[in-house]
């Protein structure tokens, strides 16, 4: 998402609480998918090289360990990609095999590690990296750091699902561990945060 009224970009990493921000600037964002949604910095640098430069860029990341639970709900019972277990997504992200032949885009782009798509060149290039685990707290420093008065967020595009350490054995925590560790290394994320 990209405002040129407020001067901001909001790099928009799903699973996040993405779209209850875009919603606090575009009212039916939780009907129709906001120009450039889930669009990386790369993208942004290029398209909009003068704004990349002067606009205030944010983001929010989420533990990656949590963030795949969610995904794989959203997937399966939201996007209904696929019907089969989460170890079973985790195993075959692992080896490279296709979670849903017909959405290439899943672990092309859906899954591809936060920092990855938060980076240029290695380094993260957004001024701001707000966390999910802390969504209202954190957008209110963006809130500010824009230079309007902060917003309470609706929660909206949630999953139902338990906590998400339920979801792991020692194998499949490994296998996330390995898969995203720029992540984890970026973020400071560890497993039960």
């Amino acid at each position: 998402m990209i405002s040129n009224e407020h001067k901001f970009i909001f790099v928009h990493l799903n699973k996040t609480g993405g779209t209850s921000i875009e919603k606090m600037f575009e009212p039916d964002a939780d009907e129709k998918d906001v120009r450039y949604k889930h669009a990386d910095v790369a993208y942004y640098r290029k398209k909009f090289p003068r704004q990349f430069r002067e606009y205030f860029k944010f983001a929010f990341v989420r533990n990656p360990w949590d963030w795949l639970v969610s995904r794989y709900h959203w997937s399966r019972d939201r996007q209904q990609l696929f019907d089969y277990s989460f170890g079973e997504m985790l195993d075959r992200l692992s080896r490279g095999v296709a979670l849903a032949p017909e959405a290439p885009w899943l672990e092309k782009e859906a899954l591809r590690s936060q920092c990855d798509r938060l980076s240029l060149r290695r380094k993260v290039a957004v001024d701001f990296v707000g966390r999910f685990e802390h969504l209202q707290r954190d957008f209110d420093v963006a809130c500010t750091r824009i230079g309007i008065a902060p917003r309470e967020l609706p929660h909206v595009f949630a999953t139902q699902h338990t906590r998400y350490v339920d979801y792991y054995d020692d194998k499949m925590r490994a296998l996330v561990e390995k898969h995203y560790r720029s992540d984890i290394a970026a973020f400071g994320y560890r497993f039960g945060d």
